[in-house]
């Protein structure tokens, strides 16, 4: 497949590699031959692969749907920071499995989905699913005892949101989505957002609250949010300098302000600082603007989703600037990619950004048989703006996390091509020093950053990616999906080791 090049850089590296590791019958460990075997150790083993049940036929996502990911439940894991055990939750179910043994210790009941997750000594603080379309009653947060299972106590988010959202929603109004919460924990507190949303004919809509509430389930504080750019985006939530920063969206500037970096006090709720990052049209391929942050060291990274990056430091003041990523232009068409929050990824000193699939400028339905040269890949910027190295994986990222000293990424189908072969997990060693960004696949030493790719028969999808703190021991879930009447993958859980 033609693939758009830049003159800078030399992008022939990932999808040679991958395909290498497929037909040489090494997918699940890395190649065999020689040197590269030397230099691929330590590589990714599976210990078990466990199956989690039969999905129902009407289960089974289309991924040539518009939206399709919206209102799917997949089991998603979370690994304690041992390694030694992981929690399987499910829509119906979770399970609480050994990782050495593959046996169930307890299984009980889940809430009614799960979306995020969080573990912390021995409790685990799990976050219900949004309602997608639908209103829900409750979204609680749930905190239970991670040896046992059993609840210690939950906090309903809509208790505090309802109220806001009956206020300013006109009745009768369906919620695009309704109680969409996110979770992080500091010093033994947890901090949440709530939002809703809905739109009334092509005007959109949000009411959201931010929360702290501490380790009996007692809310500390609370703050208000009503209309957009609002609170938070597809952003994570971080820490810095006794403040919770986050990343909001805006669906353009004449229309609701320019999109932002927040901080806010964690002991108050009241805003500290705010930065402002406006729309680029010579980026992006329209007016809306998602803007994603993590915390690298004393520093906040913020980036667009169009490519645009902004370093910060703990006062919200700018450092530098970069662009990640450009649109490129072919006969046919302008070709874009975007980053998110989950493919916005921290390290010790350098930031990591994971592009998705291609996208055409008004036309997000159309499939091009080029892609835009950034998609499908892992880039890893000094904060300076320095491009250190770059992967192509082929599938777009699904999960991403650094733990001690590596990147591990998670991947579900090419999204452009329906390619299925992409899907899995990668690892990555930060250590590992890069001479230069220009990549010679004829160098052997070239994937020494590279440790390993696990071909899992199926998709991951979004946040079914956990690993112990070492990152040693890694689990990931697939779920079954579809194009059209063609199936693709399991419904199971894949524990991994780094040798």
């Amino acid at each position: 497949m033609f693939r758009i090049q830049k003159t800078k850089t030399i992008f022939i590296i990932a999808l040679m590699a991958i395909l290498v590791l497929t037909v040489s019958g090494c997918s699940q460990s890395g190649p065999k031959s020689g040197s590269e075997q030397t230099s691929l150790k330590p590589q990714l083993e599976l210990v078990k692969e466990i199956s989690m049940g039969n999905l129902a036929e009407d289960k089974i996502p289309d991924v040539t749907a518009d939206r399709w990911s919206f209102g799917v439940q997949p089991n998603k894991p979370i690994v304690s920071p041992d390694g030694k055990h992981v929690l399987v939750v499910g829509e119906e179910k979770m399970t609480f499995i050994d990782t050495t043994t593959g046996k169930d210790l307890w299984s009980k009941v889940t809430y009614g989905g799960i979306d995020s997750y969080l573990v912390d000594n021995n409790r685990i603080y799990m976050a219900e699913k949004y309602g997608n379309k639908k209103a829900k009653e409750h979204g609680y947060i749930i905190c239970l005892d991670s040896k046992t299972g059993n609840e210690l106590w939950k906090y309903d988010v809509q208790s505090d949101l309802g109220p806001i959202v009956t206020a300013n929603m006109p009745a009768a109004t369906v919620p695009r989505t309704s109680c969409s919460i996110k979770i992080v924990l500091q010093n033994g507190n947890v901090y949440a957002t709530g939002g809703t949303s809905w739109s009334v004919k092509n005007d959109q809509f949000k009411a959201e609250v931010l929360l702290c509430i501490d380790q009996n389930g007692k809310r500390v504080w609370k703050t208000e949010s009503v209309g957009l750019p609002g609170l938070i985006s597809m952003s994570s939530l971080r820490f810095l300098d006794g403040k919770l920063i986050m990343g909001n969206y805006s669906y353009g500037g004449n229309i609701s302000g320019p999109a932002s970096v927040n901080a806010f006090d964690a002991y108050t709720g009241k805003l500290a600082w705010k930065y402002e990052m406006p729309n680029d049209p010579s980026l992006a391929s329209s007016e809306v603007t998602n803007v994603a942050i993590e915390v690298v060291g004393d520093k906040v990274v913020a980036v667009t989703h169009f490519g645009k990056a902004v370093v910060l430091d703990e006062n919200g003041k700018q450092i530098t600037e970069f662009i990640a990523f450009k649109p490129e232009q072919n006969p046919n068409y302008t070709l874009y990619t975007s980053v998110y929050g989950t493919s916005l990824i921290a390290g010790k000193d350098e930031i990591i950004i994971c592009p998705g699939a291609t996208e055409v400028k008004g036309a997000s339905d159309v499939k091009v048989d080029v892609q835009h040269s950034d998609a499908n890949s892992v880039m890893v910027f000094s904060l300076n703006g320095e491009l250190k190295w770059k992967f192509r994986l082929g599938g777009q990222v699904t999960g991403s996390m650094v733990k001690d000293k590596y990147l591990i990424l998670s991947t579900m189908h090419n999204a452009n091509t329906l390619n299925y072969s992409y899907c899995g997990v990668y690892v990555f060693d930060l250590t590992q020093k890069t001479a230069n960004e220009n990549i010679d696949m004829s160098d052997k030493s070239a994937l020494d950053k590279y440790i390993g790719f696990y071909k899992t028969d199926g998709a991951v999808l979004f946040n079914c990616l956990d690993a112990s703190e070492d990152g040693k021991l890694i689990c990931v879930t697939t779920t079954p999906t579809r194009t059209g009447v063609d199936k693709y993958g399991k419904n199971s859980l894949y524990v991994l080791k780094l040798n």
